[in-house]
């Protein structure tokens, strides 16, 4: 009997472990919006077989840096060959950028939301919209090197498109 104890409970510890789900970056663009890495069609793929998506970009001034990564609301495929998302609004904060500490001590952020619209083509179209105005404040078009992440559990060589019966 003690014999089948040892290998019941190794079988029972390492079958019950929780499997971890990797994110992957299958696409990277620069801020001209060439290849860095990975490849659309992988990204597209992964969409059409219903694969979460992250996306990911950053900026590195003289005096400081961020890195931003974020779940879009909506995705598009455009024309089978470029991918568009949409990202919820947000309230953005302040920045003591001395403390590294994000804030709300300027409560008139309060009534602005910061919404983008992000592209394979690297394009990041970013407007400031006041909800009390009901309308656009400022706009301003970037370009940014962006990464595109998707989780492992999804990722197949291929795919058809979403309209075809």
């Amino acid at each position: 009997m003690k014999s089948l104890i040892y290998p019941l409970l190794t079988i029972i510890l390492f079958g019950c472990q929780p499997t971890t789900e990797k994110w992957t970056v299958l696409y990277k663009s620069g801020t001209n919006g060439q290849t860095i890495s990975g490849s659309k069609k992988a990204l597209i793929n992964a969409i059409r077989n219903g694969a979460d998506i992250k996306v990911g970009w950053g900026f590195k001034g003289k005096a400081h840096s961020i890195e931003h990564l974020s779940n879009p609301i909506w995705i598009g495929i455009l024309d089978e060959k470029e991918v568009m998302v949409h990202l919820d609004p947000q309230v953005l904060s302040a920045m003591n950028w001395e403390a590294l500490r994000p804030n709300y001590a300027d409560s008139s952020l309060l009534l602005k939301e910061w919404r983008v619209v992000i592209s394979t083509k690297g394009d990041f179209d970013a407007v400031w919209y006041d909800r009390r105005e009901n309308k656009v404040v400022e706009r301003r078009p970037q370009k940014h090197p962006i990464s595109w992440f998707a989780r492992n559990n999804a990722l197949k060589e291929s795919s058809t498109p979403l309209f075809e019966e």
